[in-house]
């Protein structure tokens, strides 16, 4: 077993990812919001803002409100262009995202619940003799990263960072396969 760390560019190929499912601009998003939180992160503003407008541009083409993907490609954009302090376009760009937070209950309900390993073969089976019996995880999670997407919204509004270090738990904590999960905390924790 190797001991190298792991690295923000390490994932499942694309190419599998794209098999499973999931549309190439899903993964370019991503990409792009990733790159721009790293060039942020590095104080490269100029960079950050290029990658965030073409992030905003490819989510306002794919996804549609209120994907909170959305959101978080309008808060980056709005970060990018120097905040609500710097223009009333950023402003207008974090009041919709808020909008688009508030407004995503539909967007949750569709989600997948997850599927995931237990710590025993007591719960995997419990699982499976009572479906839907752990969804509630499930939601409670969804519900929680709902939660910090919308608070990294508004603390941006206000023009503060928002709490922690969203990349960096991004990095760690991203599921590997491609599920709705996934796409939640990815809106939530690529807001910097």
């Amino acid at each position: 077993m190797s001991s190298a760390p792991i690295s923000g560019a390490d994932g499942p190929d694309p190419r599998t990812l794209i098999a499973a499912g999931w549309q190439a601009e899903e993964l370019q998003w991503e990409n792009l919001q990733a790159q721009g939180a790293r060039h942020h992160q590095a104080g490269q503003t100029a960079a950050a803002a290029e990658r965030w407008a073409e992030a905003l541009r490819l989510a306002r083409r794919v996804f549609t409100a209120p994907d909170p993907r959305l959101a978080a490609s309008l808060t980056n954009h709005a970060t990018g262009l120097g905040g609500p302090a710097a223009s009333e376009v950023a402003r207008a760009l974090l009041d919709e995202a808020l909008l688009i937070w508030d407004a995503c209950d539909p967007w949750m309900a569709a989600l997948k619940p997850e599927r995931r390993a237990r710590s025993s073969l007591y719960h995997l089976r419990m699982e499976t003799r009572y479906p839907g019996g752990y969804r509630h995880f499930s939601r409670e999670r969804s519900a929680a990263l709902r939660a910090e997407g919308r608070a990294a919204s508004l603390a941006r509004r206000k023009g503060e960072a928002p709490e922690g270090e969203p990349l960096a738990r991004w990095v760690k904590e991203r599921p590997a396969g491609l599920n709705d999960l996934r796409k939640l905390m990815a809106a939530a924790r690529l807001i910097v």
